[in-house]
C-alpha cells in the first residue's frame, strides 16, 4: 500500500500511474496537488493508494513524526527501507506505524461511507468505482473491510486453530480397531495376529485443515501488502509463493468444491470470509475499469459534519433558519445548553465553527469576522422569537428591564494528529481567546460584545468516534466537552470582570434601574431568577467608581458564576 498526503505538492510524474489525473489539480513547476481523501483499492500490479488528510503533516511539514510525504511514496514493496523502519517504529498504545496506517485506512474507508450515507445527496463523494457484491450481508462492504474481518478472526480465533491441530494430530496417531479389524486380515507372526495398515481415526482428506491452511496462507499474503502486524498460527505449514499464486488463480472454484464439507460453524465463517474476499478479488481482475474506490473531496466539509455529529443539536431539534441562516450562511455547529451566568435556570444556544486546515495555519480574521457574524445572526432570530413570545424557557438572551443580553458562547474547534496516534484519547486543548467584539468597552451584557475561544482536538478521535455504533460514546463526549467549552469561558469572565449581585434597600427595582439606567446600561443583567436583584459585571480593573455610589442605595455582594456543574 502507497501512502499519499491531501494537498502536498508532488511531482506530477511521481503520481502518475497510481492516481487518476481528475484527482489531483496541476502547479507550477511540474508539480500537483491531491485534491481527495480516501482509499483506492489495489488493481492488477498497481498496490493500494491511502491519500490521507492534511492534517496528518505537522508544523515541520512531517508525516506520523518523521517522515516526509515522497518517503511514504516507497512503502508498497517488501524491501523497502522505510516500510522496515514504519514496521519497527512502535507506539505506545501498541503495534507499529505500519500497523496504524492499515488501521487508518479502514476507519477512514468508513468514515467517508458514513458521510455518503448521512448526506445522499452530497456530490462530494466518489464511490462509482465501488465493485458491488451480492448476497445476504454482503453489499456495501469493502475491500479493507473483509481483510479486517479475516485478520479480527485470526486475533479472535488462534486457540481454537491450535486446538483443531493438536486434535487432527492426536486422531493420525490413534488407531480405530473397530475399523482395523473388520476391514483387514492379519499376518500371523510367532502366533499373534499384526495388522499392516491400522486404520486410524483421522479422515483420509483432512478439509478441515486444508481450509486453515489457505486461510493462513491468505493472511500471510496481505500481511506482506498491507504490512500489519501479525503473528500466524505456527503449527500449519503455509502454501509457498508458486503454490499460492496457483490457488489465488483459482480460488473461487476451490472453495466452492470443498463448501459442502462439514466445517464447524467457526470454520464455515473462514470459509465464507474466504470466498468473500476471492470473489471481489476475481472481479476487480475481470473488470478492468472498475478499481475499487472510495474518496472525497472538499475533506473539510466531512470534518464538519463529524464534529457536527458529535456535538450539536439534531436538525430537526432547532428552531427553523437557526443553522442554515436566512442570508445564507450556514452555522457549523449549534445547540442548546446552559448559560454562562445562571445554569441551573437559563439556557441560550452555543455556536461552533470547524477549522480543518494544517497545524502551521492560524485562524484568519476573516473566519473571525465571520464567526462574530454567526453570532448576531443567532441572537436576532432569538430576539425575533422573543418579540413575537414564541421564544420557550428556559432561553434566555435579553432581560426587559434591564436590557442587558446574555453573552452568547462561541468556539473554533481544528483538528490535530498527535505523535502517540491514538484513537481513544480526545486530546482536547485549549489554543486561545480571541479578543472580545464590541461597541463600549467593559459593557459584557452589551448585545455587541461577544466571546470567542478556540481549542484543538485529536482527529483521530473524531474519526473512531464518528463511525463508532457505541453512542455512549459519543454522548459522554458531548458532555463532557459542552462542559469544558462553557467552564473555559466562565474562567475567563471570572478573570476580566468582577460580579455583584445588587438589591436595592428602598425603591423597587424598576425604579433603580430607571435612575442608574444611563450608568448601568451594557454592565447590568436580570437572570430569570433574579426577582428583586440585578446582576453587575464590571471589568478589572474598574474605570467607572459604582460600587461606592451603589453601596448607600443598595446590599452589594459579591457574586461568583459557576464555573463547574
Amino acid at each position: 500500500m502507497i501512502v499519499l498526503l491531501e494537498a502536498h505538492p508532488y511531482r506530477k510524474a511521481d503520481l502518475e500511474g497510481l492516481i487518476d489525473p481528475s484527482l489531483y489539480r496541476e502547479l507550477t513547476g511540474g508539480r500537483a496537488a491531491i485534491t481527495h481523501v480516501g482509499y483506492l483499492g489495489t488493481w492488477g500490479t498497481t498496490p493500494g493508494v491511502l491519500i490521507l488528510p492534511k492534517v496528518f503533516r505537522d508544523r515541520s511539514g512531517k508525516v506520523l513524526g518523521q517522515y516526509t510525504p515522497e518517503q511514504l511514496l516507497n512503502i508498497g514493496q517488501a524491501d523497502s527501507p522505510i516500510r522496515q523502519q514504519l514496521r519497527h517504529d512502535k507506539l505506545p498504545t501498541g503495534g507499529s506505524k505500519l500497523d496504524f496506517l492499515f488501521q487508518f485506512s479502514v476507519w477512514l474507508y468508513r468514515a467517508i461511507r458514513q458521510f455518503g450515507q448521512r448526506h445522499p445527496a452530497s456530490e462530494l463523494t466518489d464511490p462509482a468505482g465501488l465493485l458491488n457484491v451480492s448476497g445476504a450481508g454482503r453489499t456495501g462492504l469493502s475491500e479493507l473491510e473483509v481483510i479486517l474481518a479475516l485478520v479480527r478472526f485470526h486475533r479472535d480465533n488462534n486457540a481454537l486453530l491450535t486446538h483443531i491441530k493438536r486434535t487432527n494430530t492426536a486422531q493420525r496417531h490413534t488407531v480405530s480397531w473397530s475399523r482395523t479389524v473388520t476391514r483387514q486380515q492379519p499376518v500371523l507372526q510367532n502366533g499373534r495376529p499384526v495388522y499392516v495398515q491400522p486404520v486410524v481415526k483421522q479422515k483420509q482428506v483432512n478439509y478441515d485443515e486444508e481450509l486453515i491452511v489457505l486461510y493462513l496462507s491468505t493472511l500471510a499474503d496481505l500481511r506482506e501488502q498491507y504490512g500489519f502486524r501479525l503473528e500466524l498460527n505456527p503449527l500449519y505449514a503455509r502454501l509457498s509463493k508458486p503454490d499460492m499464486a496457483r490457488f489465488r488463480a483459482r480460488a473461487v472454484r476451490r472453495l466452492k468444491e470443498i463448501r459442502n464439507q462439514y466445517f464447524s460453524d467457526n470454520l464455515l465463517r473462514v470459509w465464507q470470509l474466504l470466498m468473500l474476499y476471492y470473489e471481489r478479488q476475481e472481479q476487480m481482475r475481470t473488470q478492468r475499469t472498475h478499481r475499487e474506490r472510495l474518496l472525497v473531496r472538499d475533506f473539510n466539509i466531512v470534518f464538519e459534519d463529524m464534529i457536527d455529529y458529535l456535538l450539536s443539536d439534531p436538525d430537526n431539534q432547532l428552531p427553523p433558519g437557526l443553522k442554515d441562516q436566512p442570508d445564507g450562511k450556514r452555522v457549523d455547529h449549534i445547540y442548546a445548553y446552559r448559560d454562562l451566568i445562571r445554569p441551573d435556570h437559563d439556557q441560550l444556544y452555543h455556536i461552533g465553527d470547524s477549522k480543518y486546515y494544517r497545524p502551521e495555519n492560524e485562524v484568519g480574521n476573516e473566519s473571525v469576522f465571520k464567526q462574530f457574524t454567526y453570532a448576531r445572526n443567532v441572537i436576532q432570530q432569538n430576539i425575533d422569537l422573543l418579540n413575537a413570545n414564541e421564544l420557550e424557557r428556559p432561553f434566555r438572551y435579553r432581560d426587559d428591564l434591564t436590557e442587558g443580553y446574555n453573552p452568547t458562547p462561541n468556539f473554533f474547534i481544528s483538528a490535530l494528529v498527535g505523535n502517540t496516534l491514538d484513537f481513544t484519547r480526545d486530546d482536547l486543548k485549549f489554543r486561545q481567546d480571541y479578543d472580545q467584539n464590541y461597541h463600549f468597552v467593559g459593557r459584557l451584557f452589551d448585545r455587541d460584545t461577544l466571546l470567542l475561544q478556540a481549542y484543538d482536538i485529536n482527529f483521530l478521535f473524531v474519526l473512531h468516534a464518528y463511525v463508532t455504533p457505541r453512542p455512549g460514546e459519543r454522548e459522554r463526549f458531548r458532555d463532557q466537552t459542552r462542559q469544558e467549552f462553557r467552564q473555559r469561558l466562565v474562567d475567563y469572565l471570572n478573570r476580566h470582570y468582577t460580579f455583584w449581585r445588587v438589591t436595592p434597600q428602598q425603591e423597587s427595582l424598576d425604579d433603580f434601574v430607571t435612575r442608574h439606567f444611563r450608568k448601568l446600561a451594557g454592565r447590568m443583567y436580570r437572570p430569570s431568577d433574579f426577582a428583586n436583584a440585578i446582576l453587575l459585571a464590571l471589568p478589572q480593573p474598574d474605570p467607572t467608581h459604582l460600587l461606592p455610589q451603589l453601596g448607600t442605595e443598595a446590599t452589594v455582594e459579591p457574586y461568583n458564576l459557576t464555573p463547574v456543574l
